[in-house]
């Protein structure tokens, strides 16, 4: 009769021990995977190391016109321009939770979260710049709506174009600060911030748009048509530039009441681009709407901010904005019912957008 040998069989144990020995030492032996930094490119990309629209590796330096990418022996270069955004492998968790607060325009909170995420990443320079960006950015946006922040943001944003002028967000914040002192109405710093864009690598084309914006802002309408003229006719065609310059150019038309021109303008813009681009139609029919209600056209106005709501409501800037339109048409309209609907919807999809706090337009115009 044969005994059954116990699984803690001494010899058996020892075997085991050695087979794993020798599995820990292979395993050990075995190259270790790459940092997985995660760099994701524009549609139509021309970096042809590119797989799947991305550069996978270990970011190796950041400037303001390309970052460096290395897998192993191989090394990617990579325009700042065809960057989309980057996921750093040591990026901190706070740093998505800010990210999730900014898409629901709650800024406050993002700004706090990004904050954080600096501090979780100190001595880790680039996904460290990239937090201290982000929270200054949530900053700009958060004046929008709470001018008492102006004078943070703006802090904010200067402090990090000086200690980070050699790093990859510089235009990005230069174009931020722009923004931000246009809204505030500080034109003559706004224009020293463009001109400084202007000379960075690749923002000469924002800092001209923005230049019309000034004009805009100070009613010179003839003027910011002229230059947007030339930059459209400049821009390649069916580019994210010509199109921002070309919905510019509608908004100031409508400014001096040739409405026709605005509208047929925009209309050119939403047919020019794929139905299912929300990036380019929700902004289109935004300034439609606003080009219509300018003309005292409510119910045609009503109609187009209605299609960003229903088609467009994954534009997160764009769509808290039609939000806001349709929920004040409908009060002119004297529709309350359908009024206190939106702005129920708006105050519950975006609690901390700037469109939440404002007071709804009464004007058909």
């Amino acid at each position: 009769m044969t005994t059954a040998r116990s699984p803690f069989d001494p010899a058996r144990l020892a075997r085991a021990a050695t087979a794993a020995a020798v599995l820990i030492a292979v395993a050990g032996a075995l190259p270790r995977p790459a940092l997985a930094d995660d760099v994701t490119l524009i549609p139509g990309t021309t970096v042809k190391a590119a797989i799947g629209g991305r550069v996978r590796g270990a970011v190796q330096s950041e400037t303001p016109t390309e970052v460096v990418v290395t897998l192993g022996s191989n090394t990617t270069t990579v325009p700042t321009d065809q960057i989309v955004s980057i996921r750093y492998d040591s990026q901190s968790a706070n740093f998505q939770l800010g990210e999730s607060r900014e898409s629901t325009g709650q800024y406050a909170e993002a700004a706090e979260y990004f904050k954080k995420a600096a501090a979780d990443t100190a001595g880790k320079p680039f996904p460290h710049q990239a937090a201290l960006f982000r929270e200054a950015r949530a900053l700009a946006d958060l004046a929008t709506v709470e001018p008492a922040r102006v004078k943070e943001a703006r802090t904010k944003l200067e402090q990090f174009l000086r200690s980070y002028a050699g790093g990859r967000h510089v235009a990005a914040a230069r174009e931020t600060l722009a923004r931000l002192l246009i809204e505030s109405g500080d034109f003559p710093a706004a224009e020293t911030t463009i001109a400084a864009l202007a000379k960075t690598p690749r923002g000469a084309d924002r800092a001209a748009v923005l230049r019309t914006r000034v004009l805009a802002r100070q009613g010179k309408h003839a003027e910011a048509i002229a230059e947007l003229d030339q930059l459209i006719a400049s821009s390649p065609r069916g580019s994210e530039r010509q199109r921002g310059a070309m919905l510019a150019k509608a908004e100031s038309l409508a400014a001096t009441k040739k409405f026709k021109e605005a509208e047929t303008l925009v209309r050119q813009v939403i047919l020019a681009n794929p139905p299912e681009d929300a990036a380019s139609q929700a902004p289109a029919y935004n300034t439609l709407g606003d080009c219509l209600r300018a003309a005292n056209k409510p119910k045609e106005a009503l109609f187009a901010y209605l299609h960003t709501d229903e088609l467009y409501n994954k534009n997160k800037e764009q769509h808290p904005r039609a939000l806001y339109e349709i929920a004040s048409l409908f009060q002119y309209l004297k529709q309350s019912a359908h009024a206190e609907e939106f702005v129920r919807r708006l105050k519950t999809e975006y609690p901390r957008s700037p469109w939440s706090s404002r007071r709804l337009s009464t004007s058909g115009e």
